[in-house]
């Protein structure tokens, strides 16, 4: 008998082998890696997923989990089995006085955010796109904004329900199972499978206040950021890489654009009825210009991005190619690393899409496979473009440089984006504890079936 069929004659509707559901699971946000599955599951709950591993498992097949499918190195791409886990998109529990929230795995952001906003109640640390949903984020850590001094979403994460690699369904916190808890976590989806969460809450004002700072010199802005983390004047700290372009300039014989690189910086507050003044949250900063001031409902400052996506799908860039890479530098490297890779990357090169500065606090996550260096604050840098499919091959290289250039700096590859590593910069990625992910794999998932072919554990 067929494996699909066999496989649908245990789950019943939950199984797809229809073209469409096939080849809309084939691809990913990144775009670069393509994979047609020949079944796709929508889990009807923990148990369902855990017939799924237990069936892949008897008959040697890959099972990949996928929630908004936002991977970019294809992570959530199978050719066996793919667990669309937004079929588990519940949301219960909600306990006002211990500040929690239970959710399932497949549970998008904004939904959760929907539900809690006549309380008053957010998540500490929220993702830029609101689209993507919580057991992806928690796997890959889930920074945003707030992660200066807040961390990862997955630092706020009080319990999981979790189906590992040999389809034993797992609640897991920092006191039980700690082992898992502390696996899945940014764990990439490489121990199991999240079908459902308990995050924590916070109370949040009721409205924002947001500064938009303009900076023409780097180091003022990151002198700035030090003494802002410092003082901890704002909730929300974020901030850019632009370019002015300038015309061009003969470069080995060549005229190649020339640009003029400029450094947004938001700066955020939660407020009551009254805002704060400008001279009371800027003083002492050494800003260029004071470009605007934007004073809102927290809702639109959490939503604030939604209106930067719809022009760039308007645009047709959310249909290209997301090789996006992101790292996180040492401080004493940022200045050197931004300067020397914003000096040879063409303007034009990041049409669609953004260069992101994202500072933080060397201790303000405590997550144990969230790799990053250390040091009193860290230095997030993320390239994030939207590359048309003929010029792909032409930019990963460049990419890869740039890849490389931050963890010979100290820096480590923040893991949610376009990842190339051969085993040795796996090795030297994890470091020290690369025994130990290996040593956890064989533990949790020892046929190697959840999402294979991102990391080689089966290296020497």
């Amino acid at each position: 008998m067929d494996w699909v069929a066999e496989l649908s004659r245990e789950l019943g509707g939950a199984v797809s082998s229809e073209d469409a559901a096939r080849r809309a699971a084939s691809t990913d946000f990144g775009g670069i890696v393509s994979r047609l599955p020949r079944a796709v599951v929508r889990p009807r709950s923990a148990h369902d997923v855990a017939r799924v591993i237990k069936f892949a498992a008897r008959l040697g097949l890959a099972v990949s989990t996928r929630g908004a499918g936002h991977s970019q190195s294809g992570q959530s791409l199978s050719e066996h089995i793919v667990l669309e886990m937004d079929s588990l998109n519940h949301i219960r529990g909600l306990d006002e006085r211990a500040g929690k929230v239970t959710c399932g795995g497949g549970t998008r952001w904004r939904a959760l955010l929907s539900d809690l906003a006549p309380f008053s109640l957010s998540p500490p640390v929220l993702t830029n796109n609101l689209d993507v949903a919580v057991g992806g984020t928690l796997s890959s850590a889930g920074l945003g904004v707030a992660s200066w001094r807040r961390g990862t979403q997955a630092d706020h994460c009080l319990e999981l329900e979790v189906v590992t690699g040999e389809g034993e369904i797992v609640r897991c916190s920092p006191e039980t199972e700690a082992e898992l808890f502390n696996a899945v976590r940014a764990g990439m989806g490489q121990f199991g499978v999240i079908t459902e969460a308990t995050l924590e809450l916070r109370r949040h004002q009721p409205q924002f206040r947001s500064f938009y700072l303009l900076y023409d010199d780097l180091t003022h802005l990151l002198e700035d950021l030090q003494i802002l983390m410092g003082e901890e004047r704002f909730d929300y700290v974020e901030s850019w890489c632009v370019p002015c372009p300038q015309g061009f300039k003969k470069i080995g014989g060549e005229r190649q654009p020339l640009a003029q690189w400029f450094y947004p910086l938001h700066v955020t507050v939660e407020t009551g009825d009254t805002p704060p003044a400008p001279t009371q949250k800027l003083s002492g900063l050494r800003f260029y210009r004071l470009v605007h001031t934007e004073d809102g409902p927290i809702q639109e400052f959490f939503s604030r991005l939604d209106a930067l996506f719809a022009l760039w799908k308007r645009g047709g860039f959310w249909d290209y190619a997301h090789p996006w890479v992101e790292c996180v530098l040492p401080w004493q490297a940022a200045q050197p690393y931004i300067t020397g890779v914003l000096a040879s990357l063409p303007p034009q090169a990041i049409a669609g899409g953004h260069i992101l500065l994202w500072p933080a606090r060397g201790g303000a996550s405590s997550v144990p496979l969230f790799m990053r260096p250390g040091g009193e604050y860290v230095m997030g840098f993320g390239m994030l473009p939207a590359v048309p499919p003929q010029f792909v091959s032409e930019a990963l290289p460049r990419l890869g440089q740039a890849s490389a250039a931050s963890m010979l700096m100290g820096g480590k590859r923040y893991l949610s984006g376009w990842v190339a590593f051969d085993a040795e910069q796996w090795k030297a990625h994890y470091g020290a504890m690369w025994p130990s992910v290996v040593s956890l794999k064989k533990r949790f998932d020892p046929k190697g079936l959840l999402n294979p072919g991102f990391i080689p554990f089966d290296t020497p």
